[in-house]
């Protein structure tokens, strides 16, 4: 995969089924591995994620909290996107002194529940 600037790639994170955003990131990164002998499985890391609002903070923590999946939904410049169905497994605040307060979420999902479109 060629380099990406960073500023093009977004991911957003959804209440399953809607089109309601509750999160996206600033910094993010996209992994695939395979868990015992072939579950492929494929895992996001959003460091510095924003939360967009204080209702979207609640569903967000109530699906994390509850173990439901959430949409996701990657764009690169290129024009590719991912789409998938996974559930968030971290959910952690960042809260410096001056800057703004953002999450670190991580996702999980089988990879046959994420599509790619070229």
């Amino acid at each position: 995969m060629a380099k990406k600037s960073g500023l093009k790639c977004k991911v957003y994170i959804h209440k399953a089924g809607t089109n309601i955003a509750l999160a996206a990131q600033r910094n993010a990164n996209l992994s695939h591995s395979v868990e015992g002998t072939d579950t492929e499985v494929f895992s996001i890391a959003c460091n510095k994620a924003f939360v967009t609002d204080d209702e979207a903070y609640a569903t967000i923590r109530e699906e994390y909290v509850q173990e439901n999946n959430v949409d996701v939904y990657i764009g690169l410049p290129s024009g590719e996107k991912y789409f998938g169905n996974c559930t968030i497994t971290t959910f952690d605040n960042d809260i410096p002194y001056e800057e703004l307060s953002t999450w670190y979420i991580s996702l999980q999902g089988l990879s046959t529940q994420l599509e790619v479109v070229k």
